[in-house]
């Protein structure tokens, strides 16, 4: 239950709205008990006439005395006699009870149409509260998910479905809001009400009352089992759901390649299999919820049709209680079949919802293992150098990535990683804004491990230009400036102009405001990369990382890309990766890797001259 407990301290910053549903709980509850008060005194004046009696008539032996009950009714119901209420009340009642029938019946009638307004007011005020609450609370908790989830490394999202995550942030947020829902609203209210008519029937006849809850330790020992099962096939039913969530979006992301490759029946396939899967989950979930409704209410049934014999027996042959008062017994008690068939159904969303909080606080709990230290250093700019010293990295230990990697990149210098696919360029650019930590050596920024470094201080330092471009749905302006406040159109103009962006994107009819759509989909590859550099260029980093910068450029785009990272690269530093070694020719210097291993180093005239790795590569392309 600890997971459910952490579940409903979400609830805490909202004390004051939940008080305030709580109280309207207590006060549907009671307005609930009142109206079902109010059978006895009408079943009373309309068959046993007691208003035949008159108030002020003499008292009659063993019966209350009419004048005395009027002197009690009389007395205000106020806070200094607070300890004296029931009898007052029950003074009032009896007064009531005193009058003509007709006139007794009115006024109950008046009684009833005001307490059902105010049940029913207080009904709709609890549920405007919870409601606010609850939101609250799950906003609270999907936003400290989602921004957990951006500090997470990119080690944890290869190893994670993006449906999987995307499922827990939907599904399982529902399963939540039920629980909360089930735990709030249905849990106080109807305990409250449950509570109010076993009080009343215990008022009617405790002997009675007292026979029929013991139907209630065996109903809540199955109701138990039942629970447990629940939260058990909840869980395999919500990581089929998330299994499903994760197929839907690779089909629909990957959905060119489905057509090219004719695969839409292979597809269907996989689908039908996972959708199988779902299907039978929640068919055994849905089995294990259904039973708990029916077994509490054959129980309290059972227990409603002996009373009933119970009760002839005690009202015709030992005339222990009057009819109004076995009335009100089973009215209170059948009464009571709703709130306790709610609070099995509680039961069924509390168990749900623990087993969505688990994977939930599963994720929240995940410690990021690339985290900022306690005494972490702040940048506040580069001076020097950035230093890669002896470097190793794996993924796994079976197979090395990086294998002691080591060269420099100073300031206003550019460097450049080549090296055929797979031999660790992009791997090695990573571990520069710590995407990756090293397993072995170390990386400085100005001689200080980048580790002893404030994370985010560091990252304002570089501007990324990635091998794959990704755009947000959203404006071209949008794109430019992510990630930046208060930039201006001419800012983001200039940017644009930087990277040749400008052009095709005065001749848009919306221009700037265009929506690109998802992952920039209305936009050409090389139109995507130039947006990518130009959003780099606007921040303006003391370090540029390009990694395959020009790689989806036609001829032309290239060239003129390439013309404003020549201008752009003056006085700043630059990593630069490139299959295309046309681009890196007149770097300072070129670091060639060859299966994590820095193979040789120098300029790309030092490098053509030597008969190695980069002049076999550079033959090649040549040749091509």
């Amino acid at each position: 239950m600890k997971d459910y407990r952490r579940l409903l301290g979400y609830l805490a910053p909202y004390r004051g709205q939940l008080a305030a549903a709580i109280f309207f709980m207590v006060m549907y509850a009671a307005t609930s008990t009142l109206t079902l008060g109010t059978i006895s005194p009408l079943i009373q004046v309309m068959f046993e006439r007691t208003g035949e009696a008159k108030v002020g008539a003499a008292a009659v032996p063993g019966q209350a005395d009419p004048r005395q009950i009027e002197t009690l009714a009389s007395e205000p119901l106020t806070r200094d006699n607070l300890i004296h209420w029931p009898r007052l009340l029950r003074a009032k009642v009896e007064l009531t009870l005193l009058a003509r029938p007709l006139v007794a019946i009115e006024r109950i009638c008046v009684f009833l149409l005001v307490v059902i307004v105010i049940k029913n007011v207080s009904d709709y005020l609890q549920n405007y509260y919870i409601v606010a609450v609850e939101q609250a609370a799950l906003r609270d908790l999907r936003g400290e998910l989602q921004r957990h989830l951006q500090t997470l490394s990119l080690s944890f999202y290869h190893s994670r479905r993006t449906g999987t995550l995307l499922s827990r942030l939907t599904n399982d947020f529902e399963f939540l809001r039920m629980a909360l829902a089930a735990s709030t609203t249905n849990g106080i209210k109807d305990t409250l009400t449950l509570v109010g008519s076993l009080g009343l029937a215990f008022f009617a006849s405790w002997q009675l009352a007292l026979l029929a809850i013991l139907i209630l330790p065996p109903t809540a020992l199955v109701l138990g089992v039942v629970g447990r099962k629940m939260r058990k096939r909840s869980t395999t039913a919500q990581e089929r759901m998330g299994d499903l969530a994760a197929m839907l979006q690779e089909s629909i992301s990957g959905v060119r390649v489905v057509q090219a490759f004719g695969a839409e029946v292979h597809e269907a396939g996989r689908f039908a299999r996972v959708n199988e899967g779902v299907r039978a989950a929640t068919v055994r979930m849905r089995r294990v919820a259904s039973a708990a409704r029916p077994l509490s209410e054959i129980g309290l049934v059972v227990v409603a049709v002996g009373l009933l014999w119970l009760g002839a027996h005690a009202i015709f042959e030992q005339h222990v209680v009057a009819p109004h008062q076995f009335f009100l017994l089973v009215t209170a008690l059948v009464t009571s079949i709703s709130p306790i068939r709610s609070l099995a159904e509680v039961n069924t969303n509390i168990q749900q919802g623990i087993s969505a909080a688990r994977r939930v606080f599963e994720l929240i709990d995940t410690a990021p293992t690339i985290a900022d230290r306690v005494d972490a250093r702040v940048v506040d700019g580069f001076r020097d150098r950035v230093r890669f010293e002896d470097v190793r990295f794996h993924y796994n230990e079976e197979t090395p990535v990086l294998a002691g990697v080591s060269f420099e990149l100073p300031r206003g210098g550019v460097v450049a990683l080549v090296g055929s696919s797979g031999s660790g360029k992009t791997t090695t650019m990573d571990l520069l804004p710590r995407f990756h930590d090293p397993v072995g050596g170390r990386v400085t920024f100005d001689g200080v491990d980048l580790r002893e470094l404030k994370l985010a201080t560091l990252r304002a330092q570089l501007g990324i230009v990635t091998q794959e471009t990704f755009l947000f749905h959203d404006t071209l302006r949008a794109n430019i400036a992510y990630g930046l406040d208060d930039v201006s159109d001419a800012a983001v103009r200039a940017a644009a102009e930087a990277a040749h962006a400008h052009d095709f994107v005065s001749r848009l009819p919306a221009g700037y405001d265009t929506m690109v759509g998802e992952r920039g989909v209305t936009l050409s590859g090389g139109e995507r990369q130039r947006i990518a550099i130009a959003r780099a260029l606007l921040r303006n980093p003391p370090i540029l990382l390009l990694d395959e910068a020009t790689s989806s450029l036609d001829t032309e785009s290239e060239r003129l890309v390439q013309e404003a990272l020549d201008r752009l690269m003056k006085d700043r530093t630059v990593l630069v990766i490139a299959h295309r070694l046309s681009t890196v020719q007149h770097a300072d210097r070129i670091v060639v890797l060859d299966r994590g291993r820095v193979v040789a180093t120098g300029t790309h005239a030092e490098l053509l001259a030597a008969d190695g790795l980069y002049r076999r590569l550079y033959e090649l392309q040549f040749e091509a």
